[in-house]
């Protein structure tokens, strides 16, 4: 048996979690719906990502019996570029914090881009993204990673980069 399973905060992962579905048949759940994730032989987990850890992937994936019995693929959601190598090492390090290490071991790992409408955002976010941007603005083009030129190009707007395109790698892998 295979299952989606996603977090989203504002949207952008439950996209691709329903395009998921609709191409491959799979039922989705969001995470906090999950019973009993042992039940299935393919996991797939979308979650978002947030300062450096992904949305519900430690609450769900670490109650998995019999990892390697299972095939686990985890698509991370975030707006920086994840085609830049230091940016997809600072997500598998945050992936390996969050995880048992046999299941950091196990899990294929994808990285999808998301969007952001500041318009949406709840109040402790903006605040929080007014505080990031105030705080990297100023920083010297060297020391910008991915993540911050993110946050920079994006601030006050309405972005969207979702590719449905990108779920082609998922969905061979899953099969």
């Amino acid at each position: 048996m295979k299952i989606i399973i996603y977090a989203s905060q504002y949207g952008s992962t439950k996209q691709y979690a329903d395009e998921l579905s609709k191409r491959t048949g799979i039922e989705t759940v969001e995470y906090t719906e999950i019973t009993d994730i042992n039940q299935y032989d393919t996991i797939v987990y979308l979650g978002p990502l947030y300062a450096g850890s992904i949305m519900g992937l430690k609450k769900t994936l670490n109650k998995i019996r019999n990892v390697q019995d299972k095939k686990l693929i985890v698509g991370t959601v975030g707006l920086a570029d994840p085609n830049d190598k230091k940016n997809r090492e600072e997500i598998m390090n945050g992936i390996k914090q969050q995880v048992h290490g046999c299941i950091y071991n196990k899990a294929r790992v994808y990285f999808l881009r998301g969007a952001i409408d500041y318009s949406n955002l709840n109040l402790k976010h903006k605040t929080m993204m007014a505080f990031i941007h105030r705080k990297v603005k100023g920083m010297k083009e060297e020391e910008k990673t991915a993540e911050i030129n993110a946050v920079i190009e994006t601030y006050g707007k309405n972005v969207s980069y979702i590719d449905f395109d990108a779920l082609n790698p998922i969905i061979d892998e899953i099969q």
